[in-house]
């Protein structure tokens, strides 16, 4: 039996990043009225980006509709220690099962802190869980040492020398693999001064740097990316990044509507073509947990799923298929 992880998970930090743009005030008016500048700026750039799911339900790939938007990426978030647990052994088995089996998809790893334990783990046994991972599954050859690692919650965020031992542990003990530097969120403040910390310490430089931009894609504003594009050097893959629909924050739900999200998807394309550096985009995620009242839907935080929870696509995946230049079926897949 499979058993699929709820999109909210990680949600905490993404609200982090919702209530900046929200204190901002009115996100679809500036989302409306930045699109025409940010818009006229991007076409400098040539579209080279990739187009990938980071959505942690098995089941999500097998929708037809997923390789009709001709999907080959795919990421996952996992404890630091998935290969030593047995339940997060199983969840992540089941993911990769899928994912294989899909498409031909490529998966890429994204670790973060071990389930119910916020403590960072020493670089050795970092290292020992990963070996135990390559070991399990040699397959996989795209890893990224710490998710959004200059967020407060992590243990990261304050210590970029361990994100740098994570990077460099990695790097030194995977040869043929394709190692990225940490996860960065766009709104957690001076990025560029953990960056510079980071790569004091980080060996070889990275040349791919993850950065979900959840704030600049909400008020459609590419200072944020721009400040990103220059503190670093090599790819950028916005490794986590959809349109949201609905979401909680200490009981207040905050109900944004399809059709907001599907503005914002389109932002995401938007500031993708800042530049040829922006090289894959990762959206987050396939499938609604149900409306904010729903059984289902009142145990979750976070919704921003291309479809309804009972398939329906929402206006926000044909905007991804029409920036994609894919055609996909209107029926909902009998899957669901």
């Amino acid at each position: 039996m499979i058993t699929a992880r709820m999109p909210s998970l990680r949600a905490p930090r993404r609200l982090a990043a919702l209530l900046a743009c929200l204190a901002l005030g009115g996100l679809i008016a500036a989302s409306a009225t930045a699109a025409t500048s940010t818009g006229s700026r991007a076409t400098k750039a040539s579209v080279s980006y990739r187009f990938g799911l980071s959505d942690y339900e098995p089941r999500t790939f097998s929708d037809p509709r997923v390789g009709e938007l001709g999907v080959h990426l795919a990421r996952d978030v996992v404890p630091w220690n998935a290969a030593l647990n047995e339940r997060d052994l199983l969840k992540v088995t089941a993911w990769l099962d899928a994912v294989k089996h899909a498409y031909h998809i490529t998966p890429l790893i994204t670790f973060q802190h071990a389930d119910g334990n916020d403590r960072a783990p020493s670089p050795a046994a970092f290292l020992r869980a990963f070996e135990r991972f390559r070991k399990l599954f040699p397959w996989v050859t795209e890893f990224v040492p710490w998710d959004e690692a200059t967020h407060g919650t992590q243990p990261t965020a304050r210590r970029p020398q361990l994100a740098a031992e994570y990077y460099d542990v990695l790097a030194a003990h995977c040869r043929g693999c394709e190692v990225t530097a940490p996860d960065i969120l766009d709104s957690d403040g001076d990025v560029e001064a953990w960056i510079g910390s980071f790569l004091r310490h980080a060996h070889p430089y990275p040349t791919i740097w993850p950065f979900n931009p959840y704030s600049s894609i909400s008020t459609a504003n590419p200072t944020l990316v721009e400040r990103f594009l220059a503190a670093t050097r090599g790819q950028v893959w916005f490794s986590e990044i959809g349109g949201v629909v609905w979401w909680r924050f200490k009981g207040r739900l905050i109900d944004h509507g399809e059709a907001y999200a599907a503005l914002a998807a389109a932002n995401i394309f938007r500031l993708a073509r800042l530049s040829p550096r922006i090289t894959r985009i990762y959206y987050y995620h396939w499938r609604s947990p149900g409306t904010p009242h729903s059984k289902a839907g009142r145990k979750a935080t976070w919704d921003a799923g291309l479809v309804r929870a009972n398939g329906a696509a929402r206006p926000a995946l044909y905007v991804v298929a029409r920036e994609l230049h894919r055609r996909i079926q209107r029926s909902t897949p009998k899957i669901f």
